[in-house]
C-alpha cells in the first residue's frame, strides 16, 4: 500500500523528551519568581497539563495565574509574566531539532510525503512553532490545545487528514508512544511506528503501549529513510 504522508509527534520524537533533569529547574525557577512553595507548584504544574493541552488556559499566564489561586499565592502581573518567560526561554530552545531531523524531514519531503505533526500541548508550543526550524517543513501542524482535542482521540488524526487532504490509511504516524498515540493512530487506519527513546527522566515514564509493542520501530528519524514503505 503507498504512503503518501508522515505524521508526526514533537517531543521525543522530532525534538528531545521533556525530560525532568531539564524542566524541573525552570519549574523552580517559575515558582521562586511568585513566591510558591516548590512541591505544591510542581504538584499543580502536572495537575493542569491536562487542562492545558485541552486549551482550557488561554495562554501559560493564565495557568500561571490559576496555579497562585489554588495556592493562595498573591502574585502580580510582573511577577506572573516572569514565572511565564521562564518556562517561555525553555520552550523555544526545547523545540529546535538536531539536524540530523531535519535532512531526514527533507528527504521525506523530496521523495513526495506530506509531512504533518500532532503534538498534546498547552499554548507556548503553537505560539513559539513558527520561530522552530520544523516549520518551514511540517506542512501541517495540529495543536491540541487549539483543537480542544488530545490523543488518542480519534477526532485529532481525522482532522489532520482533513487538513492535509489525505486518508488516514495513507498515513505513517510517528510517535514516542505518550499518550497512547499510537494505538490511537492504528485505530483509524494509519500506520504507527515507534520511534524509541530514553523513558528513563520523562514525567511519565510508564507507557503500556511501549513495553509491548511489536510494530516497526526506528532508533532515529532517519532510519525511516530507508524503511520499505
Amino acid at each position: 500500500m503507498p504512503y503518501r504522508a508522515v505524521i508526526f509527534d514533537l517531543f521525543g520524537t522530532l525534538v528531545n523528551s521533556f525530560t525532568r533533569r531539564e524542566y524541573d529547574p525552570v519549574n523552580a525557577r517559575m515558582a521562586a519568581a511568585i513566591n510558591a512553595p516548590y512541591a505544591e507548584f510542581w504538584q499543580l504544574m502536572g495537575d493542569t497539563l491536562h487542562d492545558s493541552c485541552l486549551g482550557r488556559y488561554s495562554s501559560f499566564e493564565h495557568l500561571i495565574s490559576d496555579i497562585c489561586s489554588r495556592t493562595g499565592v498573591h502574585a502580580d502581573k510582573a511577577q506572573i509574566a516572569q514565572a511565564a518567560a521562564f518556562h517561555y526561554e525553555f520552550v523555544a530552545s526545547a523545540i529546535v531539532p538536531e539536524p540530523e531531523v531535519l535532512e531526514a524531514l527533507d528527504k521525506l519531503k523530496k521523495r513526495g510525503y506530506r509531512l504533518g505533526l500532532i503534538s498534546d500541548c498547552g499554548p507556548p508550543i503553537p505560539l513559539f512553532f513558527p520561530q522552530s526550524p520544523l516549520a518551514r517543513l511540517i506542512d501541517i501542524p495540529v495543536f491540541s490545545c487549539e483543537e480542544q482535542i488530545k490523543k488518542p482521540s480519534s477526532a485529532i488524526y481525522q482532522r489532520i487528514c482533513q487538513r492535509i487532504e489525505i486518508e488516514p490509511h495513507e498515513c505513517i504516524y510517528v510517535g514516542d508512544g505518550s499518550s497512547q498515540e499510537l494505538t490511537g493512530a492504528a485505530a483509524v487506519g494509519m500506520r504507527p511506528v515507534l520511534k524509541r527513546t530514553d523513558l528513563s527522566d520523562v514525567y511519565d515514564s510508564h507507557r503500556p503501549e511501549v513495553e509491548n509493542w511489536r510494530g516497526p520501530a526506528v532508533d532515529e528519524i532517519k532510519e525511516l529513510c530507508e524503511m520499505p514503505f
